[in-house]
């Protein structure tokens, strides 16, 4: 299947032909699943030596992973305060050390690689909406104390400034983030893998998994592959390729779309170069583009509407923010399905001695992918045992299919307190 029409794909510069499997293999670790998990995964092994193939269903990045706002940062979805109340501090600054190697990573592999997925936009605004009542000088001081996280905050003034809106009460600069384009990185990673030796399947679905002895055979439409390993990194799309994980996680649709090129309009509305994420429901997440454009995401539905209907919500969505904007032409409007985990928590580990997976990154996969990657191939390669760091976190059962109705459900009553304010909550 080809790519959906959005911006990324229009703008594609990586390489995209890889080739449909037509014959049986033999490999020893064979990657399911073509976005950025999966060749992160696979490069990282085919950069140990190791003899590695992937699969995927449709094109290279094809899901989410090539769908996105392009958003690399050290966060984490569940959030560190959270996460620190779950595991404590020192189990807590562990979990972000692999956070912040994944951002390395892809900063690594861009430019060791030539991946042409920039120009990379360095830094963003963590925006505070009025009346949501988020301490913003609380949370910069308690991940500078916590995890040495360097973020500078922002006064409203200041933020007036930078950006034409009055809904936003204060924010936090993060110099560490950058936006790249993420389809173009997942092409480069596959890429990447191939002059690394590894072998790159596109429109190759796998259709079972079953068991040889001690080794995993993958049936696809072209034939057999037999492995030592496997690593499934399907994300909301595994369907009911491997049960456990198809009940663990939740396909929840989010969407974005880039506008007409806006001319001086842009500079006037959005006099920052930064990558802008905020704390509504859903999150609005959104960047200026080099071309002229604003590139908008947000909003979260268990079902994926019409494109029209997408691009109505984000066109409202951005007028509610910028007035000035509220005639911009959206030029194209997409979506996509994350998968979420019942904890909002990513997941990776073992379903078998021999059978990994690694899913799950709730919205800031761009950097866990790669960081997750290294954590299955320093695994496999050296029996490394850091991604124990996450087995607490299981496959705990999210609903199956039924389970998108509750999740709607959640995503509504957060949406109707933050419209009432503080006194919604109590």
């Amino acid at each position: 299947m080809d790519y959906i029409d959005s911006y990324y794909a229009r703008t594609l510069e990586e390489r995209s032909d890889y080739p449909i499997l037509s014959s049986g293999l033999d490999v020893e670790t064979l990657v399911v699943g073509g976005g950025l998990a999966g060749t992160a995964t696979a490069l990282d092994l085919a950069e140990r030596g190791r003899n590695v193939a992937l699969v995927e269903a449709n094109r290279i990045g094809w899901g989410a992973s090539g769908r996105n706002g392009g958003f690399a940062s050290e966060g984490f979805p569940q959030g560190y305060m959270a996460l620190v109340k779950r595991v404590g501090r020192e189990r807590a600054r562990e979990i972000h050390q692999v956070a912040r190697m994944g951002l390395k990573l892809v900063r690594d592999r861009i430019d060791a690689y030539g991946i042409a997925c920039g120009p990379l936009q360095q830094g963003a605004l963590r925006c505070n909406i009025a009346g949501h009542g988020d301490d913003l000088l609380t949370f910069r001081d308690f991940m500078a104390g916590t995890f040495d996280t360097v973020m500078e905050y922002w006064p409203r003034a200041r933020v007036e400034d930078a950006l034409s809106t009055t809904r936003y009460a204060d924010a936090l600069f993060v110099p560490s983030t950058i936006a790249v384009h993420p389809l173009n990185l997942n092409l480069g990673l596959a890429r990447a893998c191939t002059e690394r030796g590894g072998k790159v399947f596109q429109e190759t679905p796998a259709l079972s998994i079953d068991r040889r002895g001690d080794r995993v055979v993958v049936r696809t439409p072209g034939g057999r592959i037999t492995a030592n390993q496997l690593v499934l990194t399907c994300g909301g799309y595994i369907d009911g390729l491997h049960g456990p994980l198809s009940r663990a996680t939740i396909p929840i649709a989010t969407f974005v779309m880039a506008t007409e090129p806006l001319g001086d309009r842009l500079a006037r509305a959005i006099r920052v170069p930064y990558a802008i994420f905020d704390n509504q429901v859903g999150v609005n997440y959104y960047r200026p583009l080099a071309d002229g454009r604003v590139l908008w995401g947000g909003r979260v539905l268990a079902w994926e509407p019409p494109v029209d209907r997408i691009a109505a919500l984000l066109k409202h969505d951005i007028a509610s923010f910028y007035p000035d904007l509220a005639d911009a032409r959206v030029e194209v409007a997409w979506g996509g399905a994350m998968p979420m985990t019942r904890h909002k928590l990513p997941v990776i580990g073992r379903t078998a001695p021999n059978v990994w997976y690694a899913t799950g990154f709730g919205g800031l996969g761009v950097t866990l992918t790669s960081a997750f990657g290294r954590l299955i191939g320093q695994a496999i390669a050296e029996g490394d045992e850091t991604w124990r760091l996450f087995e607490a976190f299981g496959l705990p059962f999210a609903g199956g299919k039924l389970g998108r109705i509750p999740a709607q459900l959640v995503y509504w009553s957060h949406k109707l307190r933050a419209r009432l304010g503080p006194a919604g909550a109590h």
